[in-house]
């Protein structure tokens, strides 16, 4: 599980003087607004300097399913470079975002500016596909416990001590495992009680990862 991330940040930072001086200037997205949408491609992408975004999919019962978060250095609406294909994600910005637009021919001058980012790029969506994979792996756990407690142990940094803070709120939560925001705050309730974890207004201190990674276990 090394080097498995929920949120997506600063992999291509090296690349931003680049992006700079090929793409359109900067554009300034509000909180809310989408970037892309899901079965709608709209023939940009955008390189994030500032912000966060959401990935997400929207389910035939209207219900949000996270994929991940992605913040400053990444790029975003990727899956629909192909114009003859469509997103299969929704793209939203959390917090207003500040993001650099290019199309694919744009993006086919940066890489022959520099072949580097060819196989960086290779190497960046390789980690997201990992993701991505543990993902659907670790939610797929019909013990609910076990599915929160796997995702929760995303954010524990093994280089440190703790408390370990989820910038998540009890409804991304839910949504980024596939269960109901009461499932969450009852699960949250006992493992409280157990001093696993402490409920903060917007997001969560996890206090005992060692107690936590038992759930995984069971």
């Amino acid at each position: 599980m090394n080097h498995i991330r929920f949120f997506v940040e600063g992999t291509l930072k090296k690349y931003r003087a680049l992006f700079e001086s090929v793409c359109p200037p900067p554009m300034s997205i509000p909180k809310g607004q989408r970037l892309c949408e899901q079965c709608n491609t709209r023939g940009w992408l955008y390189y994030i300097l500032e912000g966060v975004a959401k990935v997400y999919l929207t389910t035939t019962d209207g219900n949000e399913h996270i994929v991940d978060f992605m913040k400053a250095d990444t790029l975003i609406g990727m899956d629909c470079i192909d114009g003859g294909n469509r997103s299969v994600v929704s793209i939203s910005g959390v917090t207003e975002l500040r993001v650099l637009p290019f199309t694919p021919d744009m993006l086919r001058e940066l890489i022959l500016k520099n072949p580097e980012l060819g196989f960086d790029l290779v190497v960046y969506y390789g980690e997201v596909l990992r993701q991505v994979a543990f993902m659907v792996g670790s939610m797929s756990h019909t013990d609910l416990l076990v599915r929160l407690a796997t995702f929760l142990l995303l954010f524990v940094d093994p280089n440190s001590s703790g408390p370990y803070k989820v910038p998540l709120t009890q409804q991304d939560v839910a949504s980024s495992i596939h269960v109901s925001r009461a499932q969450v705050a009852k699960m949250y309730a006992q493992l409280r009680a157990e001093g696993v974890l402490q409920p903060k207004n917007r997001h969560v201190l996890l206090c005992d990862a060692e107690k936590l990674q038992q759930y995984t276990q069971m």
